[in-house]
């Protein structure tokens, strides 16, 4: 996968949501409405593995975290495939949901 940005889409059997990413030269950086991400990104031969923070940045009411907390760690494998990758992973803070993502390629 090229660096660039990235939509994502997530889900947990908790919810649902949409962000964006910047992927640099291995570095995730990116959020949505709510939450903030910082983290690492590695794709080698089509595998991709990601360590990803997620932090509060505002607290709204009629949203809610698709973890059911504001702060994870979230770790992911899954595989690429040109501008488009499919993760799968958890975060520490809440076993036993399982993360979907889905990204994107958006632009440079």
């Amino acid at each position: 996968m090229r660096d660039g940005l990235y939509k994502v889409v997530f889900t947990t059997p908790r919810g649902s949501g949409v962000g964006v990413l910047a992927i640099q030269g291995g570095k995730v950086r990116g959020g949505d409405s709510r939450t903030y991400y910082v983290g690492t990104f590695n794709e080698s031969n089509g595998q991709v593995t990601a360590h990803v923070k997620v932090d509060l940045h505002t607290n709204t009411t009629f949203m809610s975290s698709v973890f059911g907390i504001d702060r994870v760690n979230i770790t992911l494998a899954g595989s690429a495939q040109g501008d488009r990758a499919q993760l799968t992973g958890t975060a520490a803070e809440v076993p036993g949901v399982t993360f979907r993502a889905v990204l994107t390629r958006l632009a440079d």
